[in-house]
């Protein structure tokens, strides 16, 4: 049997010894040194000189929201990431003029974190951008936006009483369900978010990503079947719910390699950022972050999900939701086989990461929070006191207990390479993982959520032949990643990125 496409001359992640991958149809044929594999060539095969660069198992991101992203990719919401304040309401202000008088403009990604007044943005200054056209802007973490006075004014009559915590009307702000609920309602048509999820794919092959797990809303998730494979972008797919109903009413996907209906998403808390995350000690500013549900609403929607046989994937990023969330996984006696997962997890105490090894949990985690916004001078320290930073996102102790742990983005930002660095060179060592570790839990920590540890997540014959090419060899100096750049990607032996000028 000949291959299809060889790659030779590399260096093979994790099997160092071997330079060279045969690959046939989607999947790798073998994987050897150069001089053995050149049997494997035939008439038809090509051949893609690696000239020394490390290839990896395609990046499996295990946390995403690939519709929001795409949307940003495309245009349709302003993506306001990395920008400073003032970039960031001149962004508003050319895109309420590009879009017209009275038509609603989204902007997303802002962080007053990275500025240097840390504040939030405010309506009055949105109004000065946009007096006649409703604006929002979207704090960076999803959990808040910002409104113009046009905006407010629409939102009245969307958004129900949420009241105080979650609908601000002096600063227009909305937090939680009152903004998503805001968003849901000025949702762009089917035929533009069929688009954001090529633009999405598009950026996620720029970035060595092959795999994605998506959180997304029901309306959204057929439109996912009926466009799957068509990105060469793999998704497993847990859709937002907020009652046992819905989860009942999920309908029965067909699911094969490109696209899998996993389990489904219930925010328990909100964000660090938003000063909804939900803590026992009260932020320095006051608050102790919102409950979304009782103890007995998480309990009835976690036995829903366990008896139709869904994953249940549940937001908990303060020790407060952490604890709610044991409790409830505890009183249900969850099903191991279902592999339930905890996102984030960002600030457990050390009693909750043994009672996470103990229920057989799973732990989604996103070393570029740490990067973003932990160490000296950072929003973490700020939000929460040095003390609590040192402690957030407890990487270390996670995989010490030797947890299931599969990192994701959360698209802040969508890059395994920024999380990895993030993860290797985390400011507290309580943080810190080796290098071998990080790259794990972007590729086969990935697999095994998603149940795929059989068929990816490492570079081995029969496996699918998703991969990566990177322009260095990153372990000659692990603690120095900065210049690591994604060379090519291959999914299903398609290459479907190549850096300009680089392909072999």
């Amino acid at each position: 049997m000949k291959a299809d496409l060889i790659l030779t001359n590399g260096i093979v992640f994790p099997a160092r010894e071997a330079d060279s991958i045969a690959i046939r149809g989607d999947r790798i044929l073998a994987v050897a040194r150069s001089d053995e594999i050149g049997a494997l060539a035939g008439e038809g095969t090509e051949t893609i000189d690696l000239e020394g660069r490390p290839v990896l198992p395609g990046f499996i991101d295990a946390h995403v929201h690939l519709f929001d992203a795409g949307l940003r990719e495309i245009g349709w919401r302003v993506d306001l990431s990395g920008l400073s304040r003032d970039e960031t309401l001149a962004a508003l202000r050319e895109a309420v003029k590009s879009r017209g008088e009275g038509e609603w403009v989204i902007g997303e990604g802002w962080d007053e974190s990275r500025w240097g007044e840390r504040r939030y943005l405010t309506r009055g200054e949105l109004d000065r951008v946009a007096p006649d056209s409703p604006l929002g802007a979207v704090r960076m973490d999803g959990h808040m936006i910002v409104l113009n006075r046009v905006g407010l004014r629409a939102a009245s009559s969307i958004v129900p009483d949420h009241g105080s915590d979650l609908f601000d009307p002096e600063w227009g702000i909305l937090r939680e369900e009152a903004a998503w609920t805001l968003l849901e309602r000025i949702e762009p048509d089917p035929s533009t978010l069929a688009e954001a999820l090529s633009g999405a794919a598009r950026l996620c092959h720029r970035l060595g990503v092959t795999s994605v797990h998506t959180m997304t809303k029901a309306w959204r998730v057929p439109i996912l079947f009926e466009r799957r494979g068509r990105d060469l972008l793999r998704i497993g797919v847990y859709q937002t719910v907020g009652s046992p109903s819905e989860i009942e009413g999920i309908a029965g996907y067909e699911n094969d390699q490109w696209l899998r209906f996993l389990g489904v998403k219930v925010f328990t808390d909100g964000s660090i950022g938003a000063g909804t995350a939900a803590v026992t000690e009260a932020y320095p500013s006051g608050g102790n972050g919102i409950l979304n549900y009782t103890d007995e609403e998480i309990s009835n929607l976690l036995a829903a999900a366990a008896r139709a046989g869904h994953q249940a994937a549940i937001h908990a990023i303060g020790d407060r939701a952490i604890a709610q969330v044991l409790r409830m996984y505890a009183r249900l006696d969850a099903r191991s086989e279902l592999r339930n997962r905890i996102e984030h997890f960002e600030l457990p105490e050390e009693r909750q990461i043994e009672e996470v090894k103990r229920l057989g949990l799973h732990l989604s985690m996103q070393p570029n929070f740490i990067g973003n916004w932990s160490g000296p001078g950072k929003m973490y320290v700020e939000r929460l006191g040095r003390e609590r930073d040192a402690v957030s996102n407890p990487l270390r102790a996670v995989f010490d207990f030797g947890i299931p742990v599969a990192f994701g983005s959360d698209g802040m930002p969508i890059s395994p390479l920024y999380g990895i660095r993030a993860a290797v060179n985390a400011p507290y060592s309580t943080q810190r993982v080796s290098l071998d570790e990080a790259i794990a839990a972007y590729t086969e920590g990935g697999a095994r959520f998603g149940s795929e540890e059989g068929v990816k997540g490492r570079i081995e014959e029969g496996f699918l032949a998703d991969l990566v090419v990177l322009n260095e060899d990153p372990f000659l100096v692990p603690t120095d990643l900065n210049d690591m750049r994604v060379e090519m990607t291959f999914v299903g032996g398609k290459l479907v990125y190549a850096r300009e000028g680089r392909c072999g």
